[in-house]
């Protein structure tokens, strides 16, 4: 009975049973989804239709149905497992923050040079993929903001 009690001390982060469920069935649903999108975006392109050029809409497609998942773990309570009382999750988060807004400055330095460069061509896709990302990650953290709250009250 020893060793399963330091087992489960050791093992405080990790997902119980019905988060693992969720979140196998949230992941299942969006590959489901990813592959029912690249399959309609497939077809459009067959039939002339151009909606973005053809890296970038696979990459939009994909980082849409990657932010629906994480989306969708977060308001279900499946992103983490139980943390023990004395953890701070406020300090991770406040790292984490900081180092998603040290790398989004680099990322727009970095795409505003290079527009800067090639201002003469008429590709968008860099300004199209920033701010998608962006809406993406700022929706995904005020669900996460939303669950954090329904989760302490």
């Amino acid at each position: 009975m020893k060793s399963f009690g330091k087992l489960m001390k050791m093992q405080r982060n990790e997902l119980d049973e019905m988060q693992l469920q969720t979140r196998n069935r949230i992941g299942n649903q969006t590959f489901m989804l990813l592959f029912y999108l690249l399959l309609i975006s497939i077809g459009i392109y067959g039939f002339g239709f151009r909606w973005l050029d053809y890296p970038l809409n696979v990459f939009v497609i994909m980082l849409f149905c990657m932010s629906y998942y994480l989306i969708r773990i977060i308001w279900n309570n499946a992103y983490i497992g139980p943390v023990s009382e004395n953890q701070s999750v406020g300090r991770k988060v406040t790292y984490v923050a900081a180092i998603a807004g040290i790398a989004l400055v680099i990322a727009a330095v970095y795409i505003q040079s290079l527009t800067t460069k090639t201002a003469a061509t008429e590709d968008s896709g860099a300004i199209i993929l920033f701010v998608f990302s962006m809406v993406l990650i700022i929706v995904a953290v005020l669900v996460g903001i939303i669950a954090k709250r329904q989760n302490s009250e």
